[in-house]
């Protein structure tokens, strides 16, 4: 085995390591009913939007993962090949730059860099494109990990209210009434609390998951940074 097979689809791997320990420990909630304590005790229902984001965020890291894995392996069997233009037939499926499929945008990649690039400057400006492009994911998913947590701040704030309104609305605290207007006011508390906890536990989980991906991006821009050094040194021969 090689270093580079070694090495093949870490990223998607390292998800699924992840995604793997989340699963248990949503498994271990499950089944101690804590998720059904959170989502009794919440009154606003943001945990649950707070979980559903979370989980269609997940599979976005994911599926961008995967299609950037699959690009790291595209460029590599480029380089293999020694990156030249005329190579790229043989070296990748197609140089059809429409259809954006992993080996279709790195050969578009090239296409644009050692084709149509006339100076260095050019090149540059084409790679910033290309690279401005493949961080676009990376930067959505850290954004939704700041909505995980403003929602949880916002469920923090709704609680509260919810115990303003228990204080205001209901009778004047007395010895006998006292337990009940308790009762009333955990509503609010419950949902200040549980809410914050689900935001902080998505928003850290996701972040740990958007960190992955973004090393993986960096990794895939490396290497087109590669394969530009390669078309440039060409151009000034």
């Amino acid at each position: 085995m090689t270093r580079s097979d070694a090495h093949q689809h870490q990223f998607p791997l390292l998800w699924l390591l992840q995604a793997g320990f989340i699963a248990f420990a949503f498994y271990v909630v499950l089944d101690k009913s804590y998720l059904q304590t959170m989502f009794d005790a919440d009154k606003s229902y943001l945990s649950t939007l707070i979980i559903a984001v979370f989980l269609a965020s997940s599979g976005y890291v994911a599926w961008h993962l995967i299609e950037t894995s699959r690009r790291i392996e595209a460029a590599r069997r480029l380089l293999e090949a020694d990156g030249r233009i005329e190579d790229i037939g043989q070296a990748l499926p197609s140089i059809d730059t429409f259809r954006q499929a992993p080996e279709d945008y790195i050969a578009g990649y090239v296409t644009d860099v050692a084709g149509r690039s006339a100076t260095r400057d050019d090149s540059a400006y084409i790679f910033e494109i290309y690279a401005d492009r493949l961080r676009s994911p990376v930067e959505t998913a850290w954004y939704i990990v700041d909505i995980l947590i403003r929602l949880g701040l916002i469920g923090t704030i709704v609680g509260f209210i919810l115990i303003l309104g228990a204080l205001s609305d209901g009778p004047v605290p007395t010895g006998e009434n006292i337990q009940s207007l308790l009762i009333t006011m955990s509503g609010g508390m419950g949902t200040a609390l549980y809410t914050t906890l689900a935001g902080l536990v998505a928003a850290t989980l996701l972040g740990l998951q958007s960190t992955v991906l973004g090393r993986c991006v960096e990794q895939l821009i490396g290497t087109l940074i590669r394969i530009r050094e390669r078309a440039d040194a060409r151009e000034a021969d």
